[in-house]
């Protein structure tokens, strides 16, 4: 009967085992830009996580798996995704990344991004339509793509300010040098809000509202269908939502 027992323990630990190998979520490295871009993410020397952290958490609690927050320039985390040094893009679209090496696979939307006109306020116009900006010079960062506006950047009907970062262009048109900018709505919001620049600074209406997905890698796509399901479940219990609200 001790046999039997010691057995029967010995098999039931086996079995446990192996089931919690196969339940075991796997670990993904998670794109995020060096320096701040808030409040989707900040630097690493504030205690803010920001919004991007903090959705993937909530997704890594539905799901299992471990996030890894791998920073880098925005370019250079491109060609580390397209050579599967990192796993996952975590707010993208795929209009943006249609010249991409690897596309990539997405999930569901679980957000939008609401694209708009910053604008000087001695210089702000009422809407953020291209050809109201017509023979204008208009900020943008560099790699980014603009599937409104790039087809008039590409004839000379609007003439592109590349710099690297929305930080820089804020600071060109503050200082006057720049008329007009092209920004994610968040961001912007932020900025004035944190840094009290109601007054001089002029947010348009939006522009475009691209959906907010996951781009996975390809050797990834396993997961997608899980993730799906977090989105589901975070969307209908109001967490996403909570989590945007809270830096707005």
């Amino acid at each position: 009967m001790r046999l039997l027992a010691i057995c029967f323990i010995a098999a039931f630990f086996i079995l446990s085992t192996s089931f919690s190998c196969l339940c075991a979520g796997e670990k993904f490295r998670v794109m995020l830009h060096t320096g701040s871009f808030p409040p989707y993410y900040f630097s690493e020397n504030t205690p803010y996580t920001g919004i991007v952290k903090d959705v993937f958490n909530a997704f890594a609690k539905e799901t299992g798996d471990t996030i890894e927050f791998v920073r880098c320039p925005f370019n250079r985390s491109q060609r580390k995704f397209d050579a599967g040094e990192v796993d996952i893009e975590p707010m993208s679209n795929p209009a943006w990344r249609q010249s991409a090496k690897v596309i990539g696979v997405f999930s569901k939307p679980f957000a939008v991004s609401d694209s708009i006109v910053v604008f000087n306020a001695e210089k702000a116009v009422s809407h953020a339509y291209p050809n109201e900006l017509l023979g204008r010079t208009v900020g943008v960062v560099r790699g980014y793509v603009y599937p409104k506006y790039d087809p008039y950047f590409a004839d000379g009907r609007i003439i592109p300010h590349v710099l690297e970062n929305e930080n820089k262009l804020v600071q060109l048109i503050l200082a006057g040098r720049l008329d007009q900018a092209l920004m994610n709505k968040d961001f912007a919001l932020y900025q004035i809000k944190e840094n009290g620049l109601a007054g001089k600074l002029v947010v348009s209406e939006p522009y475009d509202s691209p959906a907010m997905m996951i781009r996975f890698h390809p050797s990834k796509k396993d997961a997608v269908p899980r993730f799906n399901k977090a989105i589901d479940k975070l969307l209908k219990d109001g967490t996403i939502k909570k989590i945007y609200d809270s830096y707005h």
